[in-house]
């Protein structure tokens, strides 16, 4: 076995009121005033969070311009409204999108420029500011992270900054926080977590794995035991509580298990990196503004059909921790989708039968998840596990 490395965030906080530690956490990073980074449904959060800051002692300025699926535009804009302060740290308060732009605030803060010119891996010149993530969907994996994704206005591609120094400093994940996330977010939330484990799980070898020779430790790695202990108890956790967290909103008992899935699969996929599903959920998303976790949800089962042939003893096992041993991982997924009325086919998300070519050209195109495969996939399989995701139907 060829060396690896484990990278993870230095310290999380987890359980129902961890939230209310913030102050006493981020004060432990040195930080006197801090950037709180939000959107305006989080204002009764935002509040737990402040009072926390303030019995601190920390100084704290809110942004609440987040939204969903932002742009690098969305960044740049709250770096420009607060320009004239300065900041020891970075909350991040909500879900991925609003924890990603807290990392590029981060940056930008930090080192200025515009957040192309941090594009790639290890693109940093050095370190950004501290950042603390406080998720409030179980989900996108960013609270432990070392990547930054962000859309491009007017394409229908992802930048990506990609390199621990944005790894959260301290992540605090409050399961109390999530009983407010609506039914239909918490499932593509955990359809995203779920995605993220299973590519995790089923991901090129280590040994395998493509890398640059001058870089003998990359951020992104391949699938190595011990991120496969971390993706399949994910997966075992999302698929025992994933419906009971929609049908029963209130049920902290399923909020903390899935909380702790979403946790492991991100702490997994930020090791070994993703690959197909999520290079094909990029274009998906900006032709139908459909949400990231519903996009990956239309296409693993897709996926993991095609790459069965190089991943058999994996999938066998994903569909036995997704309690059905006895059908195929992707059958298994498509289960689970039905089971909390998440959209099985790209057909029911909207993408139009014409643009099931530009789609699979696009992801393609994303050669940082693409080459991560288990399976060679060219442009014509690719073309092949769209059409398969599209479904039946005109």
């Amino acid at each position: 076995m060829r060396p690896f490395a484990f990278e993870s965030v230095p310290r999380v906080i987890f359980g129902a009121g961890a939230a209310a530690r913030a102050g006493e956490v981020v004060a432990r990073l040195g930080a006197r005033r801090v950037l709180l980074v939000g959107d305006e449904n989080l204002r009764r959060h935002a509040r737990v969070v402040g009072e926390s800051l303030a019995a601190a002692d920390v100084a704290c300025r809110m942004w609440a311009g987040g939204e969903a699926e932002p742009t690098t535009g969305v960044a740049e804009r709250l770096v420009a409204a607060v320009a004239d302060d300065r900041f020891d740290a970075v909350i991040g308060l909500g879900g991925g999108s609003n924890i990603d732009v807290a990392k590029a605030a981060a940056v930008l803060l930090r080192h200025g420029g515009a957040l192309r010119d941090y594009a790639g891996q290890g693109r940093l010149p050095g370190a950004a500011l501290p950042v603390a993530a406080i998720p409030t969907t179980a989900g996108s994996g960013s609270e432990v992270s070392g990547a930054c994704i962000l859309a491009l206005p007017d394409d229908h591609s992802k930048l990506a900054i990609v390199d621990n120094r944005i790894r959260p400093a301290v992540t605090i994940v409050d399961p109390a926080l999530h009983l407010s996330c609506p039914p239909a977010v918490t499932r593509d939330a955990g359809i995203d977590a779920l995605c993220h484990a299973v590519e995790a799980f089923t991901i090129a070898d280590s040994e395998a794995f493509p890398h640059d020779a001058a870089d003998a430790w990359p951020i992104y790695q391949g699938k190595h035991p011990l991120t496969d202990v971390l993706a399949e108890r994910a997966i075992e956790l999302i698929g025992r509580n994933l419906a009971a967290a929609v049908e029963r909103p209130d049920d902290l008992e399923a909020r903390t298990r899935m909380a702790l899935g979403a946790l492991l699969a991100g702490v997994a996929m930020s090791n070994t990196g993703i690959y197909t599903v999520h290079a094909l959920t990029y274009p998906v998303g900006a032709f139908t503004r459909a949400s990231h976790g519903a996009c990956n949800g239309a296409l693993l089962p897709a996926v993991l059909d095609f790459v069965a042939p190089a991943r058999g003893r994996e999938l066998a096992r994903v569909a036995e921790l997704l309690g059905s041993p006895e059908a195929t991982a992707g059958d298994a997924v498509r289960a689970l989708l039905r089971r909390v009325g998440a959209a099985a086919t790209l057909r029911e998300l909207g993408l139009a039968r014409e643009q099931i070519g530009p789609t699979a050209e696009i992801g393609h195109g994303i050669r940082r998840l693409m080459d991560g495969s288990p399976r060679p996939t060219s442009l014509a399989d690719l073309r092949g596990i769209v059409e398969r995701a599209y479904g039946d139907g005109p």
